[in-house]
């Protein structure tokens, strides 16, 4: 034997060589034997093979254990004799340690693989169980070892990779190591090992598992979970070991947060895996199997991420946990939403957590998770931006990155950064709208201003009233923050929920409602459920244009059309109740709403047409600085002769701009006349030289 080992695999390798040539001493002709004599080693007894004792061994203490000092199990180190132990600890038949030994044996020393051959002719140098019951020393493995062939088998197929080719008896199958336990036995890094699948590991160590906001829970939580696994581990209740936990919650809700929090308060290493990557990693049982072997070799708890509602779901778990139960009494953690109703099909002991109302610890997730120089905004975050504790870590993570680079944050700097979290690509039915405008730029009457004031102070005091004043539990419902703004077309709607959105700093979405209205039965319902699920969940204003499309008057049923029409207000009626977002709906003709939107809706806001000293500002505003103007443009007769609304000023302002690029260079009140000629063209309206007044004869220039 070498003096020196590098790893597990050489230690394993040794002891093969031992067993080959206690087995082949006698056996092998002359000139075999001295082929491989710098391989194998004579004069081994049938009593140093029987002092193999791993448990010895491997701890290096007394006994048998004690001749193999300075050797290479002396000199693997810590952690590789760690993994040896689990390992062996593992095979419990002896027929499963010879087999690791002999395939390890032919990793190591290549060459062995040809005397193999010796000791089971016929399987190509391959390691079967039949070659490792010869080695170990049974002459028939048809006979007496027929039983612990069998066990051997079993046991085998949870540690290793069988060929199992067709037509061969299960005790010729041929044997290898997967590159997850040549790593393992290598003393390699592990960390790596199963990205493909979602797999990762969690130390107990390191810094502390921070959990806001149902901190108390998750300690209570770890009680519980060492009280049974101290249970478990003395005997005391069978049904203690392999227990389950079952976290419930939505996903980043901080289901995996907790159980990083328990595991380091009981110093219990984890690996977790992730569903949705293992069912498409191959046969499930192949899955489960590597999943179970792998958590019991690391000695680590496992933990099954994102179980959702799914065929094949349930019956994936106890597949699992009855494997897992047959190796381990670590408890098997299961995060799921509220869809994967487990409990009533898992027969064995569990603890069950369900992670509480993020919008009771709102402000609590964000004071823990914002950098220390931005806890001041914690407040109108937590009102604003409705996230799950494990997107306001992100949040919190992505700040510290971007001050570190240098950048000094706003609270709209902030709400960036959330909606870049939000935002997964799967938004449907709605549209983007980045918001142009700001209040200054809104040129209404003070009352209208006003209520658009009182909508902003309703959505950034929010976690005040509800949360910190505790109405929520008063108010279950009609939390929503709701306006219709209603008026004339061209009056400002648009604009202020614009500059609404842009005063809050959230995103605003429009709601497409030609891909909404189906003229199928139950369609309209169906979509207008996914818009509103999305909204709650991305923290955006909802913004309905044209609403009385959706929400009109409920008519009296005269045939089934009317019957089904009459269902989906009522479904958003509904849906509005129980909403707890913001919704803006906008109608040129607020008569035609339904009434019982009227009592739903927080505020109706009435836009009219601008007065002269509006029109004046909208005027004087309608051009940048950045386009030259003329001397002669006279605001202040456009504004008191011409009552145009908001909407047609901006369409005249901008086609007044491109017929001043076009003659001169510079916008005169020539340009204006054209553009306001062809606006009230536009219009049907009759345009005659007195409608133009004084300046009637700019259009004949």
């Amino acid at each position: 034997m070498r003096e020196e080992m590098e790893n597990g695999i050489r230690v394993l390798a040794d002891l093969g060589v031992l067993r080959l040539s206690h087995m082949l001493y006698g056996r092998l002709p002359d000139e075999v034997w001295e082929q491989y004599e710098e391989l194998l080693l004579p004069d081994v007894t049938k009593d140093v093979v029987a002092a193999i004792e791993y448990t010895e061994l491997l701890g290096g203490t007394g006994g048998s254990g004690a001749a193999w000092k300075g050797t290479s199990a002396e000199a693997s180190g810590k952690a590789v004799r760690q993994r040896l132990f689990s390992l062996t600890a593992l095979c419990g038949s002896e027929i499963v340690l010879v087999l690791i030994e002999l395939l390890m044996l032919r990793v190591d020393m290549p060459e062995a693989a040809e005397l193999l051959e010796w000791v089971s002719p016929g399987n190509g140098s391959g390691v079967t169980l039949l070659t490792a019951a010869r080695v170990c020393g049974y002459t028939d493995a048809r006979g007496d070892a027929i039983l612990p062939m069998r066990q051997a088998y079993e046991t085998a197929g949870f540690l290793l990779e069988c060929s199992q080719a067709k037509g061969v008896e299960f005790f010729q199958q041929v044997w290898q190591a997967d590159s997850y336990l040549l790593t393992f036995l290598a003393g390699g890094d592990l960390e790596q090992l199963g990205q493909e699948l979602g797999l990762t590991r969690f130390a107990p160590s390191g810094d502390p598992v921070r959990v806001f906001g149902f901190a108390q829970q998750a300690g209570q939580l770890a009680s519980r979970v060492e009280a049974l696994l101290a249970a478990g581990q003395a005997g005391e209740e069978a049904e203690s070991a392999g227990f389950c936990v079952l976290i419930e919650g939505e996903r980043e809700s901080g289901r995996y947060t907790t159980v990083r929090a328990v595991a380091q308060q009981l110093s219990l290493p984890v690996l977790a895996a992730d569903l949705e990557m293992l069912h498409a990693g191959g046969e499930p049982a192949r899955v489960i199997r590597r999943l179970v072997r792998e958590s019991v070799l690391e000695g680590r708890a496992l933990c099954l991420r994102n179980l959702a509602k799914g065929e094949g779901t349930v019956r994936w778990v106890r597949q699992l946990l009855c494997l897992y139960r047959k190796y381990t009494v670590a408890p098997l953690f299961l995060l799921s939403d509220a869809s994967v109703k487990l409990a009533p099909f898992l027969p064995e002991q569990y603890l069950a957590m369900q992670i509480p109302d993020h919008s009771r610890i709102l402000l609590e997730l964000w004071e823990g998770y914002l950098p220390e120089e931005y806890r001041h905004m914690a407040s109108s975050l937590a009102s604003k931006m409705r996230l799950l504790a494990g997107q306001v870590e992100k949040v919190g993570r992505a700040c510290r990155v971007r001050i570190a680079a240098g950048d000094v944050l706003e609270e709209r700097d902030i709400c960036r950064i959330c909606y870049e979290i939000l935002d997964d690509g799967r938004y449907e039915n709605v549209t983007w709208v980045k918001p142009g405008f700001t209040m200054d730029d809104l040129k209404v009457e003070p009352e209208v201003r006003a209520v658009l004031e009182d909508l902003c102070r309703q959505v950034e005091l929010r976690d005040q009233v509800y949360g910190s004043w505790k109405l929520k539990s008063r108010y279950a419902y009609g939390r929503c923050v709701s306006a219709i703004f209603a008026g004339p077309p061209g009056t400002g709607k648009t604009m202020a929920v614009h500059a609404l959105a842009g005063r809050l700093g959230l995103e605003l979405y429009k709601v497409d409602l030609s891909q909404i209205v189906d003229k199928y039965i139950g369609e309209t319902e169906k979509r207008l459920e996914e818009v509103f699920t999305r909204a709650q969940k991305s923290n955006m204003i909802l913004f309905f244009d044209e609403a009385d499309a959706v929400m009109g008057k409920r008519s009296e049923v005269k045939e089934a059309q009317d019957k089904y029409a009459n269902t989906e207000i009522s479904f958003i009626l509904q849906r509005l109740e129980a909403f707890d977002g913001i919704v803006i709906l906008a109608t040129n003709n607020l008569q035609n709403i339904d009434a019982a939107f009227m009592r739903r809706i927080r505020y109706v806001v009435n836009f009219q047409l601008p007065d002269e000293e509006t029109r004046l500002g909208i005027w004087k505003g309608a051009f940048g600085e950045g386009v030259p103007q003329s001397d002669d443009i006279d605001y202040e007769y456009l504004a008191q002769h011409f009552r145009f609304s908001g909407g047609e000023i901006k369409n005249v302002a901008l086609n007044a701009v491109f017929y001043g690029a076009s003659d001169g260079g510079e916008v005169a009140m020539r340009h204006i006349m054209r553009a306001i000629r062809r606006e009230m063209t536009k219009n049907k309206r009759i345009s005659l030289n007195d409608d133009f007044g004084k300046y009637a004869y700019l259009l004949h220039g």
